[in-house]
C-alpha cells in the first residue's frame, strides 16, 4: 500500500497555495458570452483569461526520470480543463477528469485543497486502470465546495511508494460559482434537452457542467463532446475511453498549517 504524500511535500504545497489563494478573485460567471454566428450551433467554450494557474499537461522530458514510459514530446498526464486550467462549476461536489497513459500496477493519489483556509478537504489513493484513457474522479457527497471559494486539486501517479518525490503529478484549480436567475430559468426549461443545457453552460463559461453532460451524452453525441474539447485545445483526447475507476472515499480533513 502506498504511503500518503509526505508532510514535507504538503507543507511545500501549503506555501504555494497561501500565496496563490490571495491572488485568486471570486468570479461570478456571466449569463451570456459572445460568439460568432458560425459557432452558435456548436458546443463552444469561450476563451478563458490567464489567471496564473499551473500548466494543464505534463509532457515527456519534463523530468529526468519517470515511471511512465513515453516517447519524446508525448503527453504523460493532462487535466481536461479550459486553457487557463481553472475549472468552473455550480456543483458542490463536481467531477474531475484527467487523461492518463497505459500503466501497470500503479496507484494514484488525489488531493483537494481549500486555498483560503489552507486545508486539505479531501485526500485518497486508488489503483489505476491498466488501460490508457480519461480517469473520471467522482467526488463523494461528503465533499462540498463552498460558493466563492477557490480550490486546488492534485493528481499524482505514485511511481515509488517509498519516495513520494518521484510521483508524476498534475494539478488544476476549481471554483464553485453562481449563475444568473435568467440562465437558471433557461437551463430548467431545457430539462429534456441535455445537449441544449450543455451549450448554455459552455456559453456561460461553466466548464464542469458542460463537460459532464457531454460525457454522459458521448455515445449519442460524439461530435458535441469533440467540439467542446477542440474549443479549448484538447481535441487530441476526444477519442480516449472514459475510465470510471474511482468513486473514492476521502480521508479526514487535515489542517496544513498545523503540520
Amino acid at each position: 500500500m502506498a504511503v500518503p504524500m509526505s508532510l514535507r511535500l504538503i507543507k511545500i504545497l501549503a506555501v504555494v497555495l497561501s500565496t496563490v489563494g490571495l491572488m485568486l478573485p471570486v468570479w461570478t460567471v456571466p449569463s451570456r458570452a459572445q460568439s460568432s454566428p458560425r459557432l452558435q450551433n456548436k458546443i463552444y467554450f469561450p476563451p478563458a483569461p490567464d489567471r496564473g494557474a499551473p500548466p494543464r499537461t505534463v509532457g515527456a522530458g519534463s523530468r529526468r526520470s519517470s515511471c511512465i514510459s513515453s516517447n519524446e514530446g508525448e503527453i504523460l498526464l493532462a487535466a481536461l480543463m479550459p486553457s487557463n486550467n481553472v475549472g468552473t462549476t455550480i456543483a458542490p461536489n463536481p467531477t474531475i477528469y484527467v487523461y492518463i497513459p497505459e500503466l501497470r500496477n500503479k496507484q494514484a493519489e488525489f488531493i483537494l485543497v481549500e486555498t483560503q483556509e489552507e486545508k486539505v478537504v479531501y485526500q485518497t489513493t486508488f489503483p489505476l486502470s491498466k488501460s490508457s484513457g480519461i480517469v473520471k474522479l467522482n467526488l463523494p457527497p461528503t465533499v462540498e465546495l463552498k460558493p466563492g471559494n477557490n480550490y486546488q486539486w492534485y493528481f499524482g501517479v505514485i511511481c515509488n511508494p517509498n519516495n513520494r518525490e518521484e510521483d508524476e503529478r498534475i494539478t488544476g484549480w476549481i471554483e464553485r460559482n453562481s449563475i444568473s436567475p435568467e440562465l437558471q430559468m433557461k437551463i430548467e426549461q431545457a430539462q429534456q434537452q441535455p445537449l441544449e443545457q450543455a451549450k448554455l453552460y459552455a456559453k456561460a463559461g461553466i466548464w464542469n457542467e458542460a463537460l459532464t453532460i457531454l460525457e454522459q451524452l458521448r455515445s449519442k453525441e460524439p461530435t458535441a463532446w469533440a467540439e467542446l474539447l477542440n474549443s479549448v485545445g484538447l481535441g487530441e483526447f476526444a477519442q480516449n475511453p472514459i475510465l470510471d475507476c474511482c468513486q473514492v472515499n476521502g480521508s479526514p480533513q487535515l489542517e496544513i498549517g498545523g503540520l
